[in-house]
């Protein structure tokens, strides 16, 4: 764990550094576009198939007449509303992990290995088609798994807890990948991924905490890309020097 909060420390001071605060505009102007083009585009008919699916008939058409009796005649609107946003919310969030992932990732990268990772060689490539995919599949995925999941939030504590747990499988899914695609080998990708998959994890709930804390979830984005990448470059450093540490104690 000792690297995980190294990584995080260190992304801490990069995201300081103008290029990086420049790169947090992205997210931020993803979101914008996405809720504008969901409010024009979606918004109103989704939450009125959701008003008639709920409320058309049987037992849901008869529970909003009987709350309409009582004083809440808002029930009908509200509800799909609600449900709309707890829909709408994730796949936003996809989105922005999805186009950092893929887009940002590779600046980041950049940045750092033109610095404090100057020594950490180049063995793989950017592999565009690759890591669109693993994003577009983990997407689909948390997506999926998402919504299936939404029940949960009926348990207070897991109200909070469940959708932790799936940002932060997200981030680990898509930004492991990216931040070891330009200077692992194939293989040297493979196994740091297989053997350091819960420390990816720990990483990634670490970052995740940050959107509990308005307005840092706009800086999460950047901030997990910088993370993984620090944590993936200093990472290969270290595997890359054991074995001529090993030979030299031999």
């Amino acid at each position: 764990m000792q690297r995980v909060f190294a990584a995080f420390g260190r992304a801490v001071l990069s995201q300081l550094h103008p290029k990086m605060l420049a790169l947090l505009v992205v997210p931020f102007l993803v979101a914008i576009v996405f809720w504008i083009a969901s409010a024009f585009l979606v918004w109103t008919p989704f939450t009125g198939w959701l008003q008639d699916w709920l409320f058309g008939g049987g037992l849901g058409g008869r529970l909003a007449d009987w709350a309409a009796g009582h004083g809440m005649a808002g029930l009908r609107e509200w509800i799909p509303a609600l449900v709309a946003l707890l829909v709408l919310v994730p796949m936003m969030f996809a989105t922005a992990v999805v186009l950092v992932a893929v887009f940002a990732m590779p600046v980041v990268i950049r940045f750092l290995g033109g610095g404090a990772y100057r020594d950490v060689e180049r063995r793989g490539s950017l592999a565009l088609a690759a890591s669109v995919w693993n994003a577009l599949s983990a997407g689909v995925l948390f997506v999926l798994g998402y919504l299936a999941t939404l029940p949960l939030w009926l348990i207070p504590p897991l109200a909070l807890v469940v959708p932790w747990l799936w940002w932060s499988w997200l981030t680990a899914r898509t930004m492991r990948f990216d931040s070891l695609a330009e200077h692992a080998s194939g293989e040297e990708r493979r196994a740091a991924i297989a053997l350091q998959r819960r420390e990816y994890f720990a990483l990634a709930l670490l970052v995740g905490a940050l959107n509990y804390v308005p307005p840092l979830f706009l800086v999460t984005p950047v901030l997990s890309a910088l993370a993984f990448g620090h944590y993936s470059l200093a990472l290969l450093r270290e595997r890359r020097a054991a074995p001529v540490l090993a030979g030299g104690n031999a």
